[in-house]
């Protein structure tokens, strides 16, 4: 059978044919599409190619023709077809070769340039030719493929907005048989999901409630999700991510979400996976099943991490409760402006960092601050009142906080009691299946032995730890203990001050109080409008806190410092006073910038201007005077022609003409003339001997 279409220069190069199937579930189940791919072998031989130089190419099968990357065979055919290795490109259909209508122009360019045919199950095709019309081929393939994913994703959201599209389901959740989601049986491991919650519930900062879990001793139960443990559960410590992805799934409130992440192929063909915004979620279905807290608590909870979140350069004013002593960090409102206050601080190094609050909204980067006030003087008002206010309620403190530590102990003990629980079903679980055993299969029951031994030390190892944590929980709720936490009604104002009471704490008490505190500074005085959780308001009125008086240098030293001047710079005067053991205003040596700030201070004249004023300049003025060079000045005053004066030893110098005089320079060339001094009035100077 003959083509007109197929000519010899055809022929004397190579066919290649080129077999894709889409997924490997259609290669095992699909056999019929492979054998009618692998019959275009014979029509090759039809149209006169001898049957050991057609190629086979299939290395792709099983492989999506949506991209070119990582298609191998494709790679090598495009290759080929480049090289003017290929006469005839062959495939059951235009989607074989690709379904990308760039992939699929470029071949067909790269077909036309090198005079390439291409073969499908309905005839022959020559790219050069206008009427062959392979492209339209190409778009409507491209166009099928988009056609099928709309429709499986409209099938998708469908049922996904209905709450049946079955979704994979976090540890702690699992589906029942007719299809719903409810808590996992397992009590050990609400215990540890619940836990989270509360953790977050009483600390209010995801690195409190690692380090509040891990006190005590409450695991994470890890799903394992492939290998040969797949499905089993595998008990670790809580860390950061942890603790953030059960913050975060909407599962743990019962809700159906779908469409959290948002997917796009990159061009070299990986998946690009994005985290999306509650509000950008496809479906969500709050209150679809039975959850380990309600809608409404996830949604605070999300509030929350969202306060707690720090942008870059420039801190949140209301993010959660830090370590530094400005015990108002984030409640702090500008009276003037209406903006946040937020917390600067400033201090020497080595020293107790003072904070203040600090308007900067409405300033601009050359503007002073809206206003700027000291935070101790408004920390210390505030503290005042919140231990006015919490006097009455001590008794009730007391016992809320005793209330709360038994908690906690229940809690950590009820954890501990679950982990034994398991272990001893483990242990039980291995001797029924070591008593099950025939005796004289010694394989066998060595290798249950060995298990059944390693999950007794495993109940040990637990049991011991429960018995450890009750008798320092005994310890620790001693009678003096609890002595101490009944006396906290008398002894508040005293734990408020004690230097064990970290300031995060002061924070975290005071925000349990106060919403918010306005504050308008006055010259000498600072209002502060204190607005209460409970809506009640209470007006402060502050005193200024003066500033320190500075220590100045006494009068002798200055004066002392004034004569040094004379002889040399803020560096050499500085070496004088410390040979002659004279020290500073902290009772140390001077330094050259100590000299400087005490030089500007009392407004004494450096010892540069104190050497101009007599007529020296650098090397560098009187260059630029005579318009010549620093060395040329250097040469003239070795030459006797300048005067020079050095400040110190390898300090710099300084030059003068000698008064009455000045020079004319000189030249070189074949009748050169050095410079030479001249009278003054030669040169029609107004001021002999000056620097001009």
């Amino acid at each position: 059978m003959g083509d007109s279409r197929v000519a010899s220069h055809h022929l004397s190069r190579d066919a290649y044919l080129y077999i894709r199937q889409s997924t490997l579930r259609q290669v095992n189940e699909n056999g019929e599409s492979t054998r009618r791919q692998y019959a275009l072998r014979d029509r090759a031989i039809a149209l006169g190619w001898p049957a050991q130089r057609v190629h086979i190419i299939d290395q792709d099968l099983g492989m999506s023709g949506a991209h070119s990357v990582a298609r191998d065979g494709f790679q090598e055919l495009v290759a080929a077809v480049g090289l003017r290795k290929v006469g005839i490109v062959l495939g059951l259909e235009v989607s074989r070769l690709a379904r990308n209508s760039v992939d699929w122009q470029q071949l067909l360019q790269l077909c036309a340039y090198t005079d390439t045919l291409i073969l499908d199950e309905e005839g022959i095709y020559d790219p050069s030719a206008f009427n062959d019309r392979l492209g339209l081929k190409g778009t409507m393939s491209e166009a099928e493929l988009h056609l099928l994913r709309n429709r499986l994703r409209g099938g998708i959201l469908n049922k996904a907005r209905r709450g049946e599209l079955a979704l994979r389901l976090p540890v702690g959740l699992v589906r029942l048989a007719d299809g719903r989601c409810a808590r996992d049986p397992d009590a050990g491991i609400q215990a540890s999901i619940a836990a989270a919650f509360e953790a977050f519930a009483a600390t209010g900062t995801i690195a409190s409630s690692v380090r509040q879990l891990l006190a005590s001793g409450i695991r994470f139960p890890q799903l394992v999700w492939g290998g040969n443990k797949a499905g089993t559960i595998i008990w670790c410590d809580y860390n950061r991510t942890r603790v953030i992805n059960i913050l975060t799934n909407p599962a743990y409130a019962g809700a159906y979400a779908y469409g959290r992440r948002r997917c796009r192929q990159a061009p070299d063909g990986h998946i690009e996976r994005r985290k999306l915004k509650p509000d950008a979620w496809a479906v969500v279905i709050p209150e679809h099943f039975t959850g380990y807290v309600s809608w409404t608590e996830f949604d605070a909870i999300q509030r929350q991490l969202r306060n707690n979140a720090q942008a870059f350069g420039r801190p949140d004013a209301f993010g959660p409760p830090r370590e530094g002593p400005a015990l108002l960090q984030g409640r702090v409102m500008c009276g003037r402006c209406g903006s946040a206050m937020y917390v600067r601080y400033g201090g020497i190094h080595g020293h107790q960092p003072r904070a203040r609050y600090v308007c900067v909204d409405q300033a601009d980067a050359r503007r002073a601050a809206c206003q700027s006030v000291p935070a101790s003087d408004v920390d210390a008002a505030a503290a005042r009142l919140g231990l006015e206010l919490m006097t009455p309620m001590a008794i009730e403190m007391t016992l809320a906080i005793q209330d709360e530590l038994d908690r906690r102990v229940a809690q950590r003990e009820q954890h501990h009691q679950l982990r034994v629980t398991r272990a001893r079903y483990e242990s039980d679980f291995a001797r029924r299946r070591f008593m099950l055993v025939d005796p004289a299969n010694r394989l066998v029951a060595a290798g249950l032995e060995a298990e059944w031994n390693t999950r007794l030390a495993e109940l040990a190892t637990v049991e011991e730890e429960l018995a450890r944590f009750r008798a320092e929980t005994q310890q620790q709720l001693s009678v003096d203990m609890q002595n101490r936490i009944r006396s906290l009604s008398r002894d508040l104002p005293q734990l408020w001050a004690d230097p064990a009471v970290i300031d995060r704490e002061r924070k975290e008490i005071l925000a349990l109080l106060i919403q918010d505190v306005t504050i308008l500074s006055e010259h000498t005085e600072i209002t502060a409008h204190l607005r209460l959780r409970g809506g009640a308001c209470h007006t402060l009125t502050v005193t200024r806190s003066s500033i320190a008086p500075r220590k100045r240098t006494p009068p002798d030293i200055v004066a002392k410092i004034d004569q040094l001047l004379e002889i040399g710079d803020d560096a050499i005067v500085a070496q004088e006073l410390n040979a002659a053991g004279i020290r500073n205003w902290r009772n140390g040596p001077f330094t050259k910038g100590q000299i400087a700030n005490v030089r500007k201070g009392r407004a004494l004249r450096s010892h540069r201007e104190r050497r101009n004023t007599d007529g020296y300049a650098t090397a560098g003025e009187l260059a630029t005077r005579y318009n010549v060079t620093r060395t040329t000045i250097r040469h003239w005053a070795i030459t006797g022609l300048l005067e020079r004066f050095s400040c110190g030893k390898r300090h710099r110098w300084y030059y003068r003409v000698p008064a009455g005089a000045d020079i004319v320079r000189g030249y070189g060339g074949p009748y050169a003339k050095p410079a030479q001094i001249v009278a003054a009035s030669t040169c029609n100077s107004s001021e002999p001997g000056a620097v001009r």
